[in-house]
């Protein structure tokens, strides 16, 4: 056991026990998240999933909770808030670090162990865990104008997304139908520039 008495004590408190396994379920992580002072509505608790080793939304075990605060070196719970901003604050240098977090979120939207991830997490996420990125917030508001047409995002969509981001330019005139973007890209750069 880790040296973060403070914490082992809450998760002991809030743990369910799921096929034998101790877990912090969703309502049990929102409680985390209000303790730490997180909106749920905003990056923080993704973050702090992503930190902990989530196996699913709003859910962790507790080999991942152990992990996760060794990783991060904390041992209470103003140190656990500040790994959490500090990781955010990261993201701005480091780019693969957004990367594997923007990944893993792909995984915690799918429902049910889908493929893809409906087009109504994409539209309701993307915004929160992309602040200030353009494209993800212009490719939200595509999704939304087409909510009858596209149903759901697929893992290649989602991950090209995060690589067009960083090149496409404001006016899109470097975006070419001609390289390897996925179909959907087309459609998002005809619309957005119409």
């Amino acid at each position: 056991m880790s040296d973060n008495n403070e914490l082992q004590k809450w998760f002991s408190e809030n743990q369910e026990n799921e096929d034998g396994r101790a877990v912090i379920m969703p309502e049990g992580f929102e409680r985390l998240c209000e303790a730490l002072g997180f909106d749920m509505d905003g990056i923080e608790p993704m973050v702090l999933l992503w930190r902990l080793n989530g196996v699913e939304l709003g859910t962790v075990e507790h080999e991942g909770w152990e992990k996760g605060l060794n990783e991060m070196g904390v041992r209470d719970m103003p140190g656990l808030k500040r790994a959490v901003e500090n990781t955010i604050i990261e993201f701005k240098r480091n780019p693969e670090l957004f990367k594997a977090f923007y990944r893993k979120m792909f995984d915690y939207l799918r429902q049910d162990k889908q493929k893809s991830v409906t087009a109504e997490y994409a539209v309701a996420v993307l915004p929160v865990i992309t602040s200030n990125m353009w494209v993800f917030e212009r490719f939200a508001e595509f999704l939304k104008a087409n909510e009858d047409t596209i149903k759901t995002i697929s893992r290649d969509q989602w991950q090209s997304l995060l690589a067009l981001a960083r090149n496409l330019r404001p006016d899109m005139s470097n975006y070419s139908k001609d390289d390897a973007w996925p179909t959907m890209f087309d459609d998002f750069v005809d619309w957005a520039t119409a």
